[in-house]
């Protein structure tokens, strides 16, 4: 019940400007800044609390959204190899790390990688909460019937548009493909008399479908668990701005995903951070550093202290230009399930 108001809260906060100003005069308080702070702190101590994998096995996609940086992407564009995969899973059974969920996703497509299912259930073997992210382009029935039968956890779709027009102009998909492999999937779910996996709908609130948001959280809030509505990011300045609301900038808060999660990229890579899409801040590489190893990495250690100073001057670009830093702390609040 919590889980679920508290997604809607957030869809409520990104839709409505009204929303947003309630918000800001309650976090204004001193009183409220007092409360955070002390439950950052907390939270950076407490080595009790899970912390997320994001495991990018594919850095190749086949949309061209227009509110990711993909089409622009540097780095390698490829599907994660055999051995850097076979080390990430020897690591895990070493290391057994408290994990809340592991997460397939990352600026590629999952499901362009041919070995995704049986990396699924190498994961799902280990005992840990799987969730996929998905365009659902390449979500055939077939394949949906394999993650059920793997027990996914959850699958999240990116869908961006209420109509035909709207989706394929931000998504660059076919709109009719993608809407039968998601029926689909919902279909086979029911057939198989099973809770898992969770689907649920997430999509960023821009110029080209703000407009028909309302009737978009209708549609699909009666056919899936959930229906997330986030406000565009701009990924450190690459992407511009795609709606009219601007994130207050005078007030930032410690990024919990600095404490709480773990990214690896298609290369073995340990980046600081999802949004850091061009791999630019690495910590190490799975085939070399431990898990252990990355939780002391100067880097990271650089980081941590520079948002806890509460400073958005100090704070490096990709930080300044993100949305979660200026996102009023609530996320310090959010339950584990909500991630």
């Amino acid at each position: 019940m919590f889980d679920s108001l508290m997604r809607r809260s957030k869809v409520l906060y990104a839709i409505s400007p009204l929303a947003r100003v309630v918000v800001r005069k309650i976090t204004t308080s001193s009183a409220y800044q007092s409360i955070v702070r002390r439950r950052i702190k907390a939270q950076i101590t407490d080595h009790t609390v899970p912390i997320n994998l994001i495991i990018e096995t594919s850095s190749l996609c086949n949309a061209a959204c227009l509110m990711c940086p993909y089409r622009s992407l540097k780095r390698a564009r490829k599907i994660m190899d055999r051995p850097t995969w076979e080390k990430i899973i020897d690591r895990l059974k070493k290391e057994r790390l408290l994990i809340n969920k592991v997460f397939f996703s990352g600026m590629g497509e999952p499901l362009i990688d041919p070995d995704l299912l049986d990396r699924i259930k190498q994961v799902k073997d280990l005992g840990y909460y799987v969730k996929l992210y998905t365009n659902a382009s390449w979500l055939k029935p077939e394949v949906s019937q394999k993650l059920i039968g793997l027990k996914v956890n959850e699958i999240n779709i990116s869908f961006n548009g209420t109509n035909k027009r709207e989706y394929e102009s931000i998504m660059k998909l076919d709109y009719d493909a993608t809407l039968r492999n998601i029926e689909s999937l919902l279909k086979i779910k029911t057939e198989n008399h099973t809770h898992q996996p969770i689907i649920r709908i997430s999509s960023v609130l821009l110029k080209q479908n703000e407009k028909n948001v309302k009737s978009h959280l209708d549609r699909w809030s009666k056919v899936v668990k959930s229906v997330g509505v986030s406000i565009a990011h701009e990924w450190g300045g690459t992407i511009s701005a795609k709606t009219s609301h601007h994130f207050d900038k005078t007030r930032v808060f410690p990024c919990r995903s600095l404490w709480h999660t773990i990214n690896i990229d298609s290369c073995g890579n340990f980046v600081i951070c999802c949004r850091d899409y061009e791999s630019n801040f690495v910590l190490g590489n799975i085939m070399t550093d431990s898990f252990a190893k990355i939780e002391k990495s100067p880097l990271l250690s650089k980081f941590r202290s520079l948002h806890l100073g509460y400073d958005q001057g100090k704070l490096p670009e990709m930080c300044k230009r993100c949305n979660f830093p200026y996102q009023e702390g609530v996320e310090w609040f959010l339950p584990r399930s909500s991630d």
